[in-house]
């Protein structure tokens, strides 16, 4: 997939997602819908891989603290469970 770069701040804007952390706080995550997508589409069934992969694709485009790894992990496959239920 090749990623091209919004043409303005509102394209830009338009492409962050909000993802809700485990202590219910809110971070805005550049590109989460296409990061979600892609992983799916990686047709992997390993709980853990799937995580790896969310986390390694949002590094790329975020920044996520070490420490906040867990965290991040956690909320991405929260998502990623939710897209796979409105795709079923």
């Amino acid at each position: 997939m090749v990623e091209t770069k919004p043409c303005c701040n509102a394209a830009a804007a338009r492409m962050v997602g909000r993802l809700v952390l485990p202590d219910g706080s809110e971070v805005g995550i550049r590109n989460l819908e296409g990061i979600l997508k892609e992983v799916a589409e990686l047709k992997l069934t390993d709980d853990g891989s799937i995580r790896r992969e969310l986390l390694k694709k949002v590094k790329i485009y975020n920044y996520v603290a070490p420490g906040a790894e867990t965290d991040y992990s956690d909320a991405l496959f929260s998502e990623y469970e939710k897209l796979a239920e409105r795709d079923r």
